[in-house]
């Protein structure tokens, strides 16, 4: 690995861990700080999409960072350093309330750090995808992959541990701090989309129609088909787990622990194995081979949940890391198909549409799982996503080949690397 390509993908590292912060801090720490003021399972479901809303709508960011941004500067580098410093003063600031006060202080501060982070979200994408070439995105999307669960970790699981003896304030003002020194790299280095595209004569427009040309592309119903029937086993399969878990009789530092530090490490893991094999195996049979992995996953999970009262951390512990290694594996191969498919003019906005239809498709798997579930228990659940995980592998075969019949696709990407 070169020096230059060591330097992007350092500052893209870095990017991607402060990403993975506020979503670790949403998913763990956010719902222990509702608990901890008195709110209701009923209204944390009420408030919990609510919050989540920015990610699931940040192609609207991506229009805004389409139109406007400095070339000078770099068409994501101009949004990225200020939405980072701007996110870890909400982050300072929040830490200003305490547990115990108006809760509406508290939302209002989280429902800030998801538009900002999603922001950040959508302008590191392009900026990653202007960035890299066709050979780098294997390791590159390993990279984004495993500093994101570094991120999660540190932002649900070490938060949460820290609160005991730091207390919230200082917890809240420690992540601020991490967060404006992950922004250093990006800060430092001057390499911008703007310089990269002028040299391949793509020089990026202002424009406020990024979304509509992406649609306007031949076939683009089957990419997001292809992203949909691929992201839609992650929340199927792993949503799940904390209520299962729950259902068992874990703690809540047990599930914390098991879900906040084991799995996410595990996940680095299979990032990082990815990395090394997904340029080897080539995107569509990285995709393929990587997704089937998945059947093992909900096996392992049916044949716990069929005995769950003898199911102890020593049995659990082992399915928990296989399942979150497949699932580091699965995510950087989609991710880097999603990069091959993005125009390097139009990345952020490019990946942010596809990101966003996967976005749902998880949230659509998580609801029919958990359908499944309160009818027929978590075993019947895991067991139905079997079929499901041969169903997905077989679409996204018989769509990317699809998708690859048209020159279009097969041209996007000619100047780095023929279509894998």
């Amino acid at each position: 690995m070169n020096r230059s390509t060591t330097t992007k993908i350092g500052v893209i590292g870095a990017l991607y861990f402060s990403q993975g912060i506020p979503n670790g801090f949403f998913r763990h720490t956010v719902p222990v700080v509702f608990r901890d003021s008195g709110i209701s399972l009923e209204q944390i479901a009420l408030f919990y999409p609510a919050l989540y809303t920015p990610w699931m709508l940040k192609f609207l960011w991506s229009i805004l960072v389409d139109r406007f941004h400095s070339e000078k500067q770099g068409k994501y580098r101009s949004w990225i350093i200020p939405v980072q410093f701007i996110t870890a003063g909400v982050m300072a600031g929040l830490a200003l309330w305490q547990l115990g006060g108006p809760i509406s202080m508290f939302v209002l501060g989280v429902l800030l750090i998801n538009v900002f982070s999603s922001m950040q979200d959508v302008s590191t994408d392009g900026h990653a995808i202007s960035l890299l070439n066709f050979g780098e995105r294997g390791w590159a999307n390993a990279v984004q992959v495993g500093t994101f669960w570094v991120g999660y970790v540190l932002g649900g699981g070490v938060i949460l541990m820290l609160f005991g003896s730091l207390g919230w304030s200082n917890a809240l003002l420690a992540m601020a701090v991490i967060y404006v020194l992950a922004t250093i790299p990006i800060v430092l280095n001057r390499t911008s989309s703007s310089v990269n595209l002028s040299a391949l004569g793509q020089a990026p427009r202002k424009t406020w129609g990024g979304i509509v040309d992406f649609i306007r592309q031949p076939k683009v119903v089957k990419i997001l088909g292809l992203v949909a029937a691929y992201r839609l086993l992650e929340g199927f399969i792993r949503s799940l787990l904390p209520t299962m878990f729950k259902d068992w009789g874990m703690g809540l530092e047990q599930i914390g622990f098991v879900l906040g530090v084991v799995a996410p490490v595990a996940a680095l893991g299979g990032a990082v194995l990815a990395g090394s094999l997904a340029n080897r195996l080539g995107r569509l049979q990285a995709l393929l081979v990587f997704g089937s992995l998945q059947a093992v996953s909900a096996l392992g999970y049916m044949l716990l949940a069929m005995q769950p009262a003898h199911q102890t951390m020593a049995a659990v512990l082992p399915v928990v890391v296989v399942d979150h290694l497949i699932s580091g594996m699965t995510t950087v191969a989609l991710f880097s198909v999603m990069m091959d498919w993005s125009r390097k003019t139009h990345g952020g906005t490019d990946y942010t549409c596809m990101d966003c239809v996967g976005v749902f498709a998880m949230m659509f798997g998580t609801s029919l799982s958990y359908l499944l579930a309160s009818q027929g228990g978590y075993s019947m659940s895991f067991g139905i996503a079997l079929p499901i995980v041969g169903l997905s592998v077989f679409a996204v075969w018989r769509l990317y080949s699809a998708i690859l019949q048209e020159r279009h696709w097969q041209n996007l990407n000619a100047a780095e690397s023929p279509a894998a």
